[in-house]
């Protein structure tokens, strides 16, 4: 037998857990488009997802929409509230509360922003209930990736409409 094996309790312990280690490794496939809050990974959502349309039923912003009987968000012309209404009337736990909340989209300042061209704003730093952005004198607000959620309130509160929302999948970047 070329193979020892090892009999201690640690190697007999390992063993065990070397499943749970690949598991945890596994590839988190990337969104497309953006989901509603709380929807499990996007290979799993895409099965599970049935396009009921209970999560649109309910939504009270109006910003759930079904694309190829999938639904995802679209922050266009509202945000989202994070209600999690959706996640309660989802019957197939494509969306679920024990998904961490946030909806992989990011705040993209484009330079029509009202304090790049060196006017004062602070309008989507104040709107943002996370405190994500920050505001230097005459720059593009800066985003805190760790702190936005993707809600979309600075995109609603831009009088200048600056800021596009983008897909931000943060295990690819």
């Amino acid at each position: 037998m070329s193979e020892s094996i090892d009999t201690n309790r640690r190697g007999f312990l390992s063993r065990f857990s070397q499943p749970v280690k690949r598991t945890q490794q596994a590839e988190i496939t990337p969104r497309l488009v953006a989901r509603p809050p709380h929807a499990v990974d996007e290979a799993l959502f895409v099965r599970l997802c049935d396009g009921c349309g209970e999560c649109l039923k309910v939504c009270p912003n109006s910003v759930i929409e079904l694309d190829a009987q999938l639904a995802q968000l679209n922050l266009d012309y509202n945000q989202c509230s994070l209600c999690s209404e959706c996640v309660k009337a989802c019957p197939s736990d494509a969306l679920h509360a024990s998904v961490p909340l946030d909806i992989n989209l990011r705040p993209d300042f484009t330079q029509s922003c009202d304090n790049y061209l060196q006017t004062e704003c602070q309008q989507c730093a104040s709107a943002c209930p996370q405190h994500a952005i920050s505001v230097q004198d005459d720059e593009l607000p800066h985003i805190n990736n760790e702190l936005c959620n993707g809600c979309g309130q600075c995109r609603i509160s831009c009088y200048s409409n600056a800021i596009l929302m983008k897909l931000y999948n943060k295990h690819y970047r």
